[in-house]
């Protein structure tokens, strides 16, 4: 990671990143430009208030270590409100309507700020990754569901409300895929990280002498798409062509002059891309036309793009 144009010298104390996903949770210890400590845990999903905020303080404790904090970022699964309270029953149970922003200011005295995860992510893309160098700037993270965020310069751009937009639930034409949300088509429930596993899975539950093992199982199909398996290439034709679609829409909204995919799905963009980048370019009408690119954060990008957030005045 580079971060040369940081403008803070490394004083002994860390900025604390938390990306806490509706799979997983991350944390690390930010030192100037170097990740000084990090460690991922399963989110709890069935707790209590007092459990997950104790989790959250033990883990900062713990990847802290005994150096001095200086302010902890939170990267949520949306919705976030504008006060920092967690509202998303469906991904994030154990967080939702929890007040953790104020027992962590109590435990260690610095400010603490809780944003979407879409915007974390894109914080560090625009400040380290793939978006340096951009004036504006659009990131789809296609992990658990489906984030969002636009950004100008390193500023996320906002609802007219004030809170961040689940921009990655749209309604796409022609497909099937029900959502919590209440739409029969969700851009979410057919381009995620969790989406594309499930299609995987399908596929691999066809070939029953490929063993199909978790998480691992995306791997699986990839390698029977690189063989030329006709199953496996229309399922990354059809991820990378419904990508495209809500990608369309985003840009036409957003105007941005750079976006990137990322999120754990990015992982496989080689499988999908070219389907993606053909599908986009069909679609003219209303639209910009940003160049795209891949990202190559890997699993600690949005905690690290917590930790860079700027503190956000939150009630």
């Amino acid at each position: 990671m580079n971060l040369a144009d940081e403008s803070d010298a490394s004083d002994g104390a860390v900025r604390i990143g938390i990306d806490l996903g509706g799979t997983g949770t991350r944390f690390v210890a930010l030192d100037g430009e170097a990740v000084a400590a990090s460690a991922s845990f399963a989110t709890p999903s069935e707790a209590d208030a007092t459990a997950v905020v104790a989790f959250l303080v033990e883990q900062v404790r713990a990847v802290a270590s005994d150096r001095p904090i200086a302010y902890i970022g939170i990267g949520a699964s949306g919705p976030v409100d504008a006060a920092g309270m967690i509202r998303n029953p469906d991904t994030l149970p154990a967080f939702t309507g929890v007040e953790l922003r104020r027992p962590l200011i109590e435990a260690f005295g610095v400010p603490v700020t809780i944003d979407n995860d879409a915007v974390a992510a894109a914080v560090f893309e625009v400040r380290a990754g793939a978006a340096r160098g951009f004036a504006s700037t659009l990131v789809v993270t296609l992990g658990t569901g489906v984030g969002v965020a636009a950004l100008r310069g390193v500023q996320p751009m906002r609802g007219a409300d004030g809170q961040h937009p689940e921009a990655g639930h749209l309604s796409v034409n022609g497909a099937d895929a029900p959502c919590y949300c209440g739409r029969s088509a969700c851009f979410e429930q057919l381009v995620s990280r969790a989406a594309l596993q499930r299609s995987a899975a399908a596929l691999i539950a066809q070939s029953p002498a490929i063993p199909a093992d978790g998480a691992a199982v995306i791997d699986q199909a990839a390698e029977l798409a690189r063989a030329g398996h006709p199953g496996a290439l229309a399922l990354f034709e059809r991820f990378g062509t419904l990508l495209a679609a809500g990608v369309a829409d985003l840009v036409t909204v957003f105007r941005p002059d750079c976006v990137v995919i990322g999120g754990s799905a990015a992982r496989f963009s080689s499988e999908y891309s070219e389907a993606f980048q053909r599908r986009l370019s069909q679609l003219e009408v209303y639209r910009a036309h940003p160049g795209v690119r891949f990202s190559a954060a890997g699993d600690f990008g949005g905690a690290i793009g917590a930790a860079l957030q700027e503190p956000r005045a939150q009630a």
